[in-house]
């Protein structure tokens, strides 16, 4: 029977390749059959590889770059989205997963729904120009995100990785000690402790994936000194954000790794309710008195916050649907008034993402934002992971998420392409990490 087999793959295969040379299997799906891959020549390999190396750049400079330059994050990401472009066009899986079409399809609907804001908009122009910025920053995003799992060399991605994270604590605590000696060589603006916020959160978002993938590669040791030379930044650096979205995404970590399908699921069901309840809660806050006073007590600007939420949330009052337009918060009637020395109403944006969602682009922004961070949790209840890999990358999207209620615009180009970009490393440390899971077979 074995010799039968042989004979008729051999006349298979007889009547296959005079066919390719007739030009008669021109169809890609008889390509894909007979195991041609489209692109499998030495222009797409040539692309595959360039792709990857600047994708392994982007990641060497990601810490080093937020330390010097933060807003050169947005340009970074923009790159690495190019370049993750180019790996997914390079190989034969160049459509968007069904894991990522929901995703996709909720980005692609509040973009459309901010871009429409613009009819509204109390600054039309700049809604279309951010809406502008946002579908590219979008569309990078999903590369980098579809492009992790197409890593030829993941291990040594998290190489990049793990050199760029030590090189990065290293600059921060020289720019610390010289008082920004590094930045001035980049930038003539002068040097503020709070210059280096972005690069703390940043360590504090990263931390635990990074201990947990060297964990389960079996270096412990390094993965305690990094963890710890990481804790010792970011609690040694100015940024208070930092530190409390650490310490209060850490605990996440233990009922994440004792049941992961149950406790995500829950943080999926609370986020909703959180970010829809926003203008009930977070602007309520300045209502109680001992509270403001205990904020003030611990960061004078804590209290100016909890100011800045109560009057996002009269002005979401005022239009709740539809929302004044997408990242029009600048422009809000009453915003640059002053209410004490050096502190107005409305800075900018509210400093809260539920918050900003709500008045800036009303329900369906809120709606949609709160399906997709859901949507986040989900994947992680289902993601075939480690527990303790896992288990850090839940504490690490609840970092990045809490990071997300008390700090950076969420329109902020800088802080979406590190977002994007951390939640591509992390995707990457996952292929790692289910590599020694499950090693390779070796020929015998």
């Amino acid at each position: 029977m074995r010799g039968a087999d042989r004979s008729e793959a051999a006349v298979a295969n007889a009547g296959i390749l005079p066919a390719i040379r007739a030009g008669r299997l021109r169809s890609r799906s008889h390509r894909q059959d007979l195991g041609v891959i489209p692109f499998a020549n030495r222009t797409g390999r040539w692309i595959a590889a360039w792709s990857e190396a600047g994708l392994g750049a982007a990641t060497l400079l990601f810490f080093p770059l937020l330390v010097l330059v933060p807003r050169g994050m947005a340009a970074l990401a923009s790159v690495a989205g190019l370049c993750a472009a180019g790996l997914m066009l390079s190989t034969s899986r160049n459509r968007l997963s069904p894991a990522l079409t929901l995703p996709a399809m909720l980005l692609g609907c509040l973009l459309l729904w901010g871009t429409a804001s613009a009819l509204w908009s109390v600054d039309p122009i700049r809604s279309l120009a951010v809406a502008a910025r946002l579908a590219g920053l979008f569309a990078a995003g999903l590369a980098l995100v579809a492009a992790a799992g197409m890593i030829a060399a993941p291990r040594r991605m998290t190489l990049f990785l793990v050199g760029g994270l030590v090189l990065g604590l290293a600059m921060a605590a020289a720019e610390r000690a010289t008082g920004g000696v590094l930045s001035s060589l980049f930038s003539d603006r002068t040097y503020r402790a709070s210059r280096l916020n972005q690069a703390s959160i940043s360590f504090a978002i990263l931390l635990l994936p990074v201990s947990a993938m060297l964990v389960c590669r079996g270096q412990k040791i390094f993965a305690v000194l990094l963890a710890t030379a990481t804790a010792v930044t970011v609690f040694g650096l100015a940024g208070t954000a930092a530190k409390a979205v650490l310490i209060a995404g850490l605990p996440m970590g233990l009922p994440l790794y004792r049941s992961r399908a149950l406790i995500a699921r829950a943080a999926a069901a609370i986020s909703i309710v959180v970010i829809v309840t926003a203008p009930l809660t977070f602007a309520r806050l300045v209502w109680l008195p001992a509270l403001t006073e205990t904020v003030d007590g611990v960061k004078f600007s804590a209290g100016h916050r909890l100011l800045i939420w109560s009057f996002a949330g009269d002005r979401i009052a005022e239009r709740a649907l539809a929302g004044w337009g997408l990242d029009s918060s600048r422009a809000i009637p009453g915003g640059e008034d002053p209410i004490r020395p050096d502190e107005t109403w409305l800075p900018l944006h509210p400093h809260n993402a539920p918050l900003q969602l709500w008045l800036e682009l009303g329900v369906p922004g809120a709606v949609l934002f709160a399906l997709l961070v859901a949507l986040a949790w989900v994947v992680l209840a289902r993601a075939e992971w480690p527990p303790l890999f896992a288990a850090a990358a839940g504490a690490s999207f609840t970092t990045a998420f809490l990071g997300c209620f008390a700090t950076y615009g969420i329109w902020q180009e800088w802080w979406l392409g590190t977002l994007w970009f951390s939640l591509f490393l992390v995707l990457v440390m996952a292929e790692v990490v289910r590599q020694v899971a499950v090693p390779t077979p070796t020929a015998a």
